[in-house]
């Protein structure tokens, strides 16, 4: 059975400069995320998200932060009408130490490697589901970031995988990969409600007096990528390199550790 996976982030990948309370800069968290659905499943979460689209009239929206509180929880709810699965990568950019250095600080390197961390998640739950025979389709939200860098980096690691979870890639053909605006394949919305659901975690602005939302991720949740037990952590969301770095309020990190989705159960779909 054919898949279609669906890429998009929240947050900023720039590292060189990152923003606190006394300067601008980048996001201090960086979140990548997938919407992965079989491809048949895509009529239904066209017609999904057409209906979201008439509630919402005459609103006009592209990203999850173009909707208020309410309208991101119905189109949240909405989202896991579809068969599908949600996978997410998190990194604390104060917790890269050496490994900035390494890459020069560059916002491409740092993408290319969550895309790799993110796939491998991918890759093993389409492997676990015997859904891995017919190569999958890969859509990224277009920015303005370099694809064919990020090809030939994902190809190399496929091809000489250095640890078990780099073996997963062996599922991917890294130069089908395409980029598309959400006005060519709004289905990228799925995959941005993910993305927001795990970063409002860690948002905090002045905006939100410093009050992260876990309101969406719950919604989401039983939609996630998770174990034989449900548990999503390490499965359906990858924390960049461990739950302590992200440095979370005690309440969000309690609420991560207990979120359950429907397990996995290898041989059948999403």
């Amino acid at each position: 059975m054919a898949c279609k996976i669906f890429i998009d982030e929240s947050g900023e990948a720039g590292i060189a400069k990152v923003r606190n309370e006394k300067s601008g800069g980048a996001s201090p968290y960086f979140v990548l995320a997938a919407a992965v659905m079989p491809s048949a499943a895509a009529v239904h979460a066209a017609s999904v998200l057409k209906e979201v689209n008439e509630v919402f009239l005459p609103k006009k929206w592209s990203h999850a932060t173009d909707l208020n509180h309410s309208q991101t929880v119905f189109w949240a709810k909405s989202a896991t009408k579809v068969n599908l699965r949600f996978f997410a990568v998190i990194s604390n950019k104060s917790t890269l130490g050496d490994y900035a250095e390494l890459i020069e600080k560059s916002p491409d390197k740092f993408y290319n490697k969550c895309a790799v961390y993110l796939l491998e998640r991918v890759g093993k739950y389409l492997s676990a589901k015997r859904l891995a025979h017919e190569v999958p389709e890969i859509i990224f939200e277009q920015r303005n970031h370099d694809y064919d860098a990020m090809r030939r980096y994902i190809g190399k690691i496929k091809d000489n995988p250095m640890n078990e979870n780099a073996k997963f890639l062996r599922v991917f053909n890294p130069f089908a990969i395409v980029s598309r605006a959400k006005d060519e394949d709004p289905l990228l919305k799925y995959a941005d409600i993910a993305a927001h659901s795990v970063y409002q975690c860690v948002n905090k602005t002045h905006t939100n007096y410093g009050i992260p939302e876990p309101r969406y991720l719950e919604e989401l949740s039983k939609r996630f990528g998770a174990d034989e037990k449900g548990t999503i952590l390490g499965s359906g969301i990858k924390c960049i390199h461990a739950l302590d770095d992200l440095k979370l309020d005690t309440e969000i990190k309690s609420k991560l550790l207990g979120m359950k989705a429907r397990p996995m159960v290898p041989n059948k779909t999403a």
